[in-house]
């Protein structure tokens, strides 16, 4: 499992005295007659979960970490992936056929699954949902989502069968069916436009936990559904969750977030600052540091903006990058320095760390034969004009300023001038899609090579904003190569050229740090680090 867990007791750290917002959390109600020790799994109580990030709309294509951490609670998959093995298990479909040609996929599903709201998971249901997502919904606003670039549709064969056609063959298209944001809808919930899927309150699914309440996106109340009986068939607890409930709650500021848990007023905080994982460990409480699934923390280059396009200016950025710097300054020794586009813990990784090593010297080279001169200030310029870019502060990622503000620090000294820019949520979303900017912090979760092809194939994200004929040769084969050992190669290839041609400057492995009380039990996570509840217990009770 990609995950370290450390707890590193200290009488010289003192909890931190501070002012707690938490209010209503009633950590500790267990249900009489429950055994309540550890090591012997107990029903009840409430388990409360602090983020630093607003929670915004709802949709389960909306893969914001805060948002990810909730919606898997509401809603089952087709099939599972084990986090430690990321082999694909039954789940709603009990099992599977896939066709000689890899062009069909049918699911034998489980029966008397239901909605919250009644109404069958049935052969229909699945269909309703894979169309929305393989087809998109243009008269409700939604549009076709990129992890089913082959879809082709959906044939019921009887209430518990589904055929899946594809339109080409994809080796990473079973796991797809496993991934949180595959999760199964009502009809009541399909049938509503984009904004009102976007309401937490219309999000009907199968899962194991319901909507109790939610404040204007700053927290969200779950409860136990008393009737839930189809997990997963591998996982060691069946029938109703354990916990009561789950209060989700955003607070922003760090030392709050730290306070609570030392107190006892809040069971978990994901994200905590990298300065802060000592003290918490120092005071008893647990860190799970989770190493990511899916690509690298990274930027993605948008080679239509000026002065990017030019492939020796990249190059002479991606070498005036010095990663280990970034992870030794600004996070901690539970990220990783990044090698490639996939991460290390990655079995498809591939080691590039050769072309992205730090190198001053080689940066100031290209920039030199791209016919950038340092001017007076010491930034290069060329033509008149000054080697200057932005730079835009990624508000789901908490080491993201400071991240910028090291690489500004790092490239001026190959005499490019980076101006860090901070903007709301809303204004990020809609600046670093307009193709004048020249960077967008990136890192899209999954669990399978084919995540590669989701970004960079011209018809699908298409992150760079341009086609490039040998990038989508690239990403298309390996989606059709079923040999492991032939399309690990395929993926090597893949992550070659991304690094050669500095398509992408990757900064470090994707992380996430869960700061978790010691009476928390049986907490995990799927294979790209977002929480699963269902078989989490409070030992307080």
């Amino acid at each position: 499992m990609n995950s370290r867990r450390s707890r590193i007791r200290s009488s010289a750290l003192a909890a931190t005295a501070v002012g707690f917002l938490l209010l209503g959390a009633a950590c500790g109600s267990g249900t009489p007659g429950d055994a309540g020790a550890a090591g012997e799994p107990v029903y009840g109580g409430t388990l409360t979960f602090l983020d630093p990030v607003e929670y915004q709309a709802f949709n389960i294509t909306n893969t914001l970490w805060s948002n990810t951490q909730v919606t898997p609670q509401l809603v089952d998959r087709l099939t599972y992936q084990d986090p430690d093995t990321g082999e694909i298990e039954p789940w709603i479909a009990e099992s599977w056929d896939i066709s000689d040609d890899g062009l069909a996929y049918t699911f034998h599903l489980r029966d008397g699954v239901t909605f919250s709201d009644g109404t069958p998971l049935d052969a229909n249901a699945v269909k309703a949902n894979y169309d929305q997502h393989g087809f998109g919904a243009p008269e409700l606003g939604i549009v076709k989502d990129a992890f089913f670039g082959s879809y082709a549709g959906t044939d019921v064969v009887d209430d518990d069968t589904v055929t899946v056609r594809l339109s080409s063959p994809n080796a990473g298209f079973l796991q797809v069916t496993s991934i949180y944001r595959s999760g199964l809808l009502a009809q009541s919930t399909l049938g509503k436009n984009l904004d009102a899927q976007g309401q937490i309150a219309n999000l009907i699914g199968s899962g194991p936990f319901v909507l109790e309440s939610s404040n204007s996106n700053q927290e969200i109340v779950l409860k136990r559904r008393e009737d839930y009986d189809w997990a997963p068939p591998s996982s060691e607890h069946q029938g109703r969750a354990y916990l009561d409930r789950i209060v989700f709650k955003v607070v922003t500021e760090g030392s709050v977030r730290t306070g609570s848990l030392q107190s006892g007023q809040a069971h978990i905080a994901r994200n905590i600052q990298p300065y802060d994982e000592e003290l918490l460990s120092g005071s008893g409480i647990d860190i799970i540091a989770k190493s990511v699934d899916g690509e690298t923390n990274h930027l993605n280059i948008h080679q239509t903006a000026p002065l990017v396009a030019d492939k020796n200016v990249r190059l002479a950025l991606q070498a005036a990058t010095n990663r280990q710097e970034i992870v030794d300054t600004v996070l901690s020794p539970n990220y990783g320095v990044a090698k490639s586009i996939l991460p290390q813990s990655s079995p498809w990784f591939s080691d590039n760390s050769d072309a992205l090593t730090f190198d001053l010297d080689r940066a100031e080279q290209l920039l030199e034969g791209a016919g950038w001169k340092v001017g007076a200030d010491g930034i290069r310029v060329k033509d008149g004009q000054r080697l200057s870019v932005e730079g835009y502060v990624a508000p789901f990622y908490q080491p993201s300023k400071a991240t910028w503000e090291l690489l500004a620090e790092q490239w001026k000294k190959a005499g490019v001038e980076l101006n860090v820019k901070q903007v709301d949520y809303g204004t990020y979303t809609k600046t670093v899609a307009e193709k004048g900017q020249p960077f967008s912090q990136s890192q899209l979760s999954r669990a399978e090579p084919d995540v590669l092809r989701t970004s960079y194939d011209s018809t699908l994200n298409n992150v760079t904003f341009v086609a490039d004929p040998r990038l989508d040769e690239l990403v298309r084969a390996q989606a059709a190569i079923t040999d492991p050992a032939q399309r690990k190669a395929a993926v090597a290839d893949i992550q070659k050229y991304l690094i050669d041609n500095a398509v992408v400057i990757p900064l470090y492995d994707e992380t996430q740090i869960f700061a978790v009380s010691p009476t928390v039990q049986g907490f995990g996570t799927d294979p790209v680090a977002r929480s699963e509840f269902y078989g989490t217990w409070l030992s307080e009770n």
